[in-house]
């Protein structure tokens, strides 16, 4: 036997049956008659009949029918000793009436035996039934985010048993459906964490219908109803949708949304365009901070501790009481771009790890608060000590070449190296933080995005800080990785000159940075541009990440090099720089980092 591992054996019906380290059997709310849907089994791993096991199993199994839910809906059991020890819990979707929830035992006892036989089932962590047909727009998404928002809120209240059913009103002539589910087995804090991963899965699609069935809950959402009419919620008079009522095409189902090694099957994702962004809350790991840890490590998110204010919210200093130190990025209430930001984060940082990253420890998601919980960084973000008369000069040139360098690697991380092919975009000094021995950490993916492997580019909405975004960009939302390259162009500049992009207190011939730089490069006179508070300097180094400079920052893209290249180009000296063309300039002579 192989301990703590599950099957997923889903059925048009109307329970749930997890029968815990054998199976969870998957009853879903489509239509009266029950219909079988989809089972995950290992067949390399089987039992022999008659074994300890195998008699246990046989046991539980006709618990599931002798002792049947009656009027509760939910009952558990256990048979045996360890190892060979199989635990049962029944639960039937919210009210159903006791005769539904009957009739479902009777198919589901025939079903869990023919389907997997003597299989012993390994690491289904979820299941994801997907309607083919699309709502595109921020409208639709918003809608069902808070839908599945305020029905997971009352499923949290202990009166509801940890079910919440309801509906939004999307358009004047739809309305959505939802459900929200935890077992009854499982505490409110487990609830709440397990219904956050659930929704934040279901946030990434724009689909008539969506399920998302993890290990302790379920979450749902369709445009028609789908629950029995006497426990299906009633629709506004307004809402109400004529159509309604007749189910859309069958789903596609999605199974073993996070498999052992953190990655969802390719077939999975190709064939039915299933993005690995939804594979990254799946995971179980204590990433889930509560609201009063996080208040009493600010102190209350007192003044004194906040360590910035951006447009999304503040960040506070925080220290736990075990001792570690952290930062906790509250996003803005009112925000709606702070909230999108949030689940973007989550969604690409959990999994990504990388020495020049900023780590994620963690986030919170209670009520209306939306907070990050990262590392932190005493000496907070490279703007401080470049633009510092004093801080500038603990910068000498070797520490400013190894900063250059671990920015280059952790973007080629992002683009190449990682799970996920990501796109920053938001590349700027502040969003690069120093470690105590001065080391770089790129921070803040709020509005990173996930890049198709198979693109080399996409078009998509403008994002990000001006100045170092590039023309193609800012006028065409043309994205690509050479978005991030011409980010990190600026940055590499602003980390040789110590000097902002735009200032307007020097001489006019050189408040454009770009444009300054260029006319010395081709002067032959570069190393003039070189911060006079670095010392040290290696003026070879030097003129090297000039010229690297001016091929990241190319007008034209395709003449940019890759993140590849570019940590190639600053570790070895062999390697030969082609003649750069001129760079794109900004002209706008607002002052800016």
């Amino acid at each position: 036997m192989k301990s703590n591992s599950f099957a997923f054996i889903p059925c048009r019906g109307s329970a749930i049956f997890p029968v815990l380290l054998l199976l969870l059997f998957l009853m879903n709310l489509f239509s009266v008659n029950s219909t079988y849907v989809y089972h995950k089994c290992d067949n390399s791993s089987t039992f022999t009949d008659g074994n300890t096991y195998s008699t246990n199993l046989n046991l539980v199994i006709n618990d599931l029918f002798l002792n049947a839910p009656e009027n509760s809906g939910y009952n558990t059991s256990s048979r045996g000793q360890s190892p060979n020890e199989v635990y049962r819990l029944l639960q039937c979707t919210g009210k159903i009436s006791a005769v539904r929830c009957s009739n479902c035992l009777v198919e589901a006892n025939s079903t869990i035996r023919n389907r997997c036989a003597n299989d012993i089932a390994l690491d289904a962590h979820g299941v994801l039934l997907v309607n083919e047909n699309r709502i595109i727009g921020e409208a639709f998404r918003n809608t069902t985010t808070g839908l599945l928002s305020n029905l997971s809120d009352k499923a949290y209240i202990p009166a509801n048993k940890g079910f919440a059913a309801g509906t939004a009103k999307y358009n004047a002539t739809t309305m959505l459906y939802g459900l929200a589910q935890c077992w009854r087995d499982i505490s409110i804090e487990d609830c709440k964490s397990c219904l956050f991963k659930a929704r934040t899965v279901i946030s990434n699609f724009s689909n008539e219908g969506i399920q998302v069935q993890l290990g302790s809950c379920k979450a749902r959402l369709e445009t028609y109803p789908f629950l029995d009419s006497a426990e299906s919620p009633s629709p506004s008079p307004e809402g109400s949708n004529p159509t309604a009522s007749t189910p859309p095409p069958s789903p596609t189902v999605t199974p073993s949304l996070n498999t052992s090694n953190g990655t969802s099957a390719t077939t999975s994702k190709k064939r039915h365009g299933i993005s690995p962004e939804s594979d990254l809350l799946m995971q179980d790991k204590p990433f889930l901070f509560g609201l009063e840890m996080l208040a009493e490590a600010t102190e209350n998110f007192h003044e004194k501790n906040k360590l910035g204010e951006g447009g999304f919210g503040v960040v506070y200093k925080g220290k736990t009481r075990d001792g570690n130190e952290i930062a906790v990025k509250k996003l803005s209430v009112k925000s709606t771009q702070g909230k999108k930001e949030f689940m973007n984060e989550v969604k690409l940082v959990a999994n990504v790890q990388h020495r020049n990253l900023a780590k994620l420890l963690g986030c919170c998601a209670e009520g209306g608060e939306r907070m990050l919980v990262y590392q932190y960084f005493p000496n907070k973000s490279l703007d401080t000590f470049l633009f510092d008369s004093e801080k500038g000069r603990e910068l000498y040139w070797l520490k400013r070449h190894n900063i250059i360098t671990g920015i280059a690697r952790g973007l080629l991380y992002l683009h190449q190296d990682s799970q996920l092919r990501i796109v920053h975009r938001d590349i700027k000094v502040h969003n690069i933080l120093l470690d105590e021995k001065l080391n770089p950490k790129i921070a803040d993916f709020g509005l990173a995005k996930l890049f198709p492997e198979d693109e080399t580019h996409i078009h998509t909405r403008v994002a990000g800080t001006y100045g170092y975004i590039p023309p193609e960009y800012a006028a065409r939302g043309h994205l690509s990785v050479k978005v991030d390259v011409y980010s990190f162009g600026v940055v590499l500049l602003k980390i040789i000159s110590g000097r902002k992009h735009n200032d307007t207190d020097l001489p006019d011939h050189m408040q454009n940075l770009l444009e300054w730089v260029w006319k010395l490069f081709n002067g032959g006179n570069a190393l003039a541009m070189i911060d006079s508070k670095a010392s040290k300097v290696n003026q070879e180094q030097a003129l090297r990440c000039i010229h690297l400079w001016l091929l990241c920052v190319q007008d034209d893209a395709t003449l940019r090099p890759a993140m590849s290249d570019v940590v190639v180009m600053l570790s070895s000296n062999s390697v030969t720089l082609p003649d750069p063309s001129k760079p794109a300039f900004v002209t706008n002579r607002e002052s800016y980092a």
